[in-house]
């Protein structure tokens, strides 16, 4: 069957990542929108020929239009919106981080597991040919058993006070939940579940509401010390307000072992975006792997993120990254704001 898809949100995320890329997908479209913005849903709906469009969630799950639902609203909507579409059994892709506590991600991963739904979470860092050949490196045995893992994600769109919801405590989990549960999440996939958390949470930047009314801070930078089951440690540590030289964005993880060690980097730069991998073994040789800039043409003739889903739909089928995937990364979220608040280390 051809998967009807119905998408929450219409943000310029939303557009990029979702009716961009669904775009004369074989087993699936997008047939139906839903937003508050309805200069914006009208908008969109015209651009991209939809033609059911509705000013509130719950009518397009009512509508009867869709098998499949995509979420990509703000953080504190996942929950209420994955819940009703899960009672309504339509399959769900949420965006990261899956809710905004471990409570409301565990219920959504329960409920969906029970209705027998597709459920899949965007944790697209995964998808990125330097972390797909870090872990293909890794679980080969290149390095030998884990010693170290050490991630950091840097990006300075929050430099400003500029209102973004992301950074309001009502709204979303900072940058924790924006750029440090991918991180978590890609520790989890490459090294293995963690074992205990240490955290410290800072916001640098006080920023204003619309009306020029101070708002109520989360982190715009946040540092995890953490443990794995395996034995190794790590450190993971993400920013917003880390000015970047005109780039958009910069990435570098390091992972140590018994046999040697294995250091990526990722930035990008406007149209220019460069990976590279270094692998030192016990010769203390270090072997550069040149990734290139060629390597981002293929990602868009891979079935990933929402087209996996999409397609997973289709198939009848339980691939990628899923909400079991979105309350695990979120526990570690819980347990670094737990940590944070009471200076302790926080056991998983």
């Amino acid at each position: 069957m051809n998967a009807r898809v119905g998408l929450v949100g219409t943000s310029g995320w939303a557009e990029f990542m979702y009716l961009q890329n669904l775009q004369g997908f074989e087993y699936g479209e997008i047939v139906a929108l839903a937003a508050r913005n309805e200069v914006r849903l009208q908008a969109l709906g015209e651009k991209y020929g939809i033609k059911h469009l509705y000013s509130d969630f719950q009518a397009l799950i009512d509508s009867g239009q869709i098998d499949a639902i995509i979420v990509a609203t703000p953080d504190e909507h996942h929950h209420e919106i994955t819940m009703a579409a899960i009672r309504a059994g339509i399959h769900v892709l949420c965006e990261k981080p899956l809710a905004m506590n471990a409570a409301d991600a565990k219920e959504m991963l329960d409920s969906v597991v029970s209705a027998g739904l597709v459920h899949n979470v965007m944790f697209t860092w995964r998808n990125l040919p330097l972390h797909k050949k870090i872990k293909e490196l890794i679980d080969g045995g290149a390095i030998g058993q884990v010693y170290h893992f050490d991630i950091r994600f840097f990006m300075d769109y929050a430099r400003s006070t500029a209102y973004q919801w992301r950074l309001d405590e009502k709204h979303g989990t900072g940058a924790l939940g924006d750029l440090g549960v991918h991180d978590i999440d890609l520790a989890r996939w490459m090294v293995g579940e963690l074992s205990s958390v240490s955290a410290s949470l800072k916001n640098s930047v006080d920023r204003v509401d619309s009306n020029g009314v101070p708002v109520a801070p989360t982190n715009d930078t946040c540092i995890l010390l953490v443990e794995f089951e395996n034995g190794g440690h790590g450190v993971i540590s993400d920013s917003m307000v880390i000015a970047q030289g005109g780039r958009e964005m910069e990435q570098r993880v390091l992972v140590s072992g018994s046999n040697g060690s294995l250091e990526g980097t990722l930035y990008m730069d406007g149209p220019n975006q460069g990976m590279k991998l270094w692998v030192t073994r016990d010769s203390f040789t270090a072997e550069e792997i040149d990734l290139g800039v060629e390597m981002w043409s293929h990602l868009g003739q891979q079935t990933i993120g929402v087209r996996e889903f999409v397609e997973n739909v289709a198939l009848g089928r339980q691939a990628g990254p899923d909400f079991y995937d979105g309350y695990a990364a979120q526990l570690v979220v819980d347990a670094a704001f737990e940590s944070n608040r009471t200076g302790k280390r926080i056991t998983l």
